[in-house]
């Protein structure tokens, strides 16, 4: 209270003894921090990169990175790939002063400086940015670490002729309690334009009627799912476009969701995700940012299976029987928060292993997760759904497919005994099924696999808490 006291009496003072508004630039000072240095950081290589042009900009050396990376050839990265950088003094600023930021899909590089107490200005030299817009979500970047921590509130810019006071009076807060929120050490250096947190107001620095929208996780990677989600205003209707495929979302507790799966051979780099909010009266109002996505870590499989099992004859008619259930999109939504697994078994082929057949090339890939088990092992419902294919196909054997709702289908192969009949409503943990080597099957097991919007993503994504649901489902 001694120090929040002295600093109002200060600045009264100085509010005293400023007619009008004055206009000056200044830089921010640093602020040494405590606490222990972070030694690496993450760091998403971009389009032009080198491993000399990553360890000048965060002050290495390749060989260093290169070994932290146990990268076999210094000279091999690839836009997307994740490296960890050991970090040394980066444009003058010592790493014990920042620490690594993940650009979210709204930020402009003017309200991280802000809301980290520095200038998009510092920020830029800090992170060798040329430009203040070539921020994309996903990308990682490094800010100013301060005792405060990340500043909460609504942005808001300084107007023509404003001084603090009136920024302050105008919404309605202390002028000594709107400084000491920004860190302001002098009152009188305002200028147009400038950026101010305005603590206790919520953000609203999208165009109306968007008040916020997040993807996650960031960065994406090939073969994950993508949570977008979107709070409006008021009510409209959202859509949104990804990878050149259209988004569906559905509100829930005032909050849209869309669900997007990333293909395991999508480009890595950067992508465009547009979000467009629909009133009743026809007017539409549209979103859009550049997104990340790395390349997935996958291996390799070569599969020996007889020549008559990989006839396209064979094959193109199974395919075209699931692809039918690929456009299914059903309302409610069965399935909440994290998916139970179906079986205990250990995994023994993974999701996205490139695969060849035979002496063929790798063009193909694993499009779900293999789960070891003997025959006759149990096969729970990991979420609630609806029974929508049961079939004996000719390369997937005994086959089931349950519809969990919003696009979200499984699909579980080479099975012995179906437990559920065609239709059927299932509870999370019923009994569904038994593991078997029927069909193309090198052995006993549970083929599982994920359809998101139609796109085979990483079930095993499912089994951990990567975003926080609204109750129900």
């Amino acid at each position: 209270m001694g120090r929040r006291l002295a600093f109002a009496l200060v600045l009264a003072l100085a509010l005293l003894a400023v007619p009008g508004p004055l206009w000056a630039s200044s830089t921010p000072s640093r602020v040494a921090q405590p606490g222990e240095p972070a030694s690496e950081i993450l760091y998403v290589v971009e389009p032009g990169d080198t491993l000399f042009s990553i360890a000048q900009r965060y002050g290495s050396t390749v060989s260093a990175i290169a070994r932290v990376n146990r990268l076999d050839d210094p000279s091999r990265i690839y836009v997307g790939q994740r490296l960890m950088v050991p970090m040394g003094d980066v444009h003058g600023i010592d790493p014990p002063d920042s620490l690594p930021y993940v650009v979210q899909f709204t930020d402009r590089l003017v309200d991280i400086a802000v809301r980290h107490a520095t200038t998009w200005r510092a920020l830029s030299q800090l992170n060798g940015m040329v430009s203040p817009h070539g921020l994309y979500a996903g990308k990682t970047i490094q800010v100013p670490s301060t005792e405060e921590g990340r500043l909460e509130g609504a942005l808001r810019s300084v107007e023509p002729h404003d001084t603090l006071f009136r920024v302050a009076l105008r919404h309605d807060i202390p002028p000594w309690s709107l400084a000491f929120a920004n860190r302001i050490s002098n009152p009188t250096l305002l200028y147009p334009g400038q950026r101010f947190v305005i603590p206790g107001e919520a953000e609203r620095a999208l165009q109306p009627p968007f008040l916020s929208a997040s993807v996650d996780p960031l960065p994406a990677s090939q073969g994950e799912t993508l949570v977008i989600s979107v709070r409006a205003a008021r009510p409209v209707t959202v859509t949104g476009e990804l990878f050149d495929r259209g988004i569906r979302f559905l509100e829930e507790d005032g909050l849209y969701y869309g669900l997007v799966g990333v293909h395991v051979f999508t480009d890595p780099g950067l992508h465009e995700l547009r979000i467009r909010a629909t009133e009743s009266s026809g007017s539409s109002t549209e979103m859009s940012g550049r997104l990340l996505v790395h390349e997935g870590q996958f291996g390799y499989e070569r599969i020996h299976a007889p020549p008559g099992l990989l006839d396209p004859a064979v094959t193109a008619a199974e395919n075209e029987l699931l692809n039918a259930l690929r456009p299914t999109f059903t309302e409610p939504r069965r399935w909440s928060g994290t998916l139970q697994r179906p079986c205990e078994g250990s995994i023994s082929s993974h999701f996205g292993t490139r695969r060849a057949y035979n002496d063929g090339p790798y063009r193909g890939y694993h499009g779900g997760v293999d789960l070891r088990g003997s025959t006759g092992t149990p096969v729970y419902a990991p979420a609630s759904g609806t029974v929508v294919m049961v079939e004996d196909l000719i390369i997937r054997g005994r086959a089931l497919m349950l519809d969990h709702g919003w696009g979200v289908l499984t699909g579980y192969w080479h099975l012995s005994e179906i437990e559920v009949e065609l239709g059927q409503e299932v509870m999370q943990g019923d009994l569904i099924a038994r593991i078997g080597n029927t069909g193309l099957s090198t052995g006993a097991h549970l083929h599982w696999e994920m359809w998101i919007g139609g796109v085979n993503v990483n079930p095993m994504q499912w089994l951990e808490p990567f975003y926080r649901w609204p109750e129900g489902g």
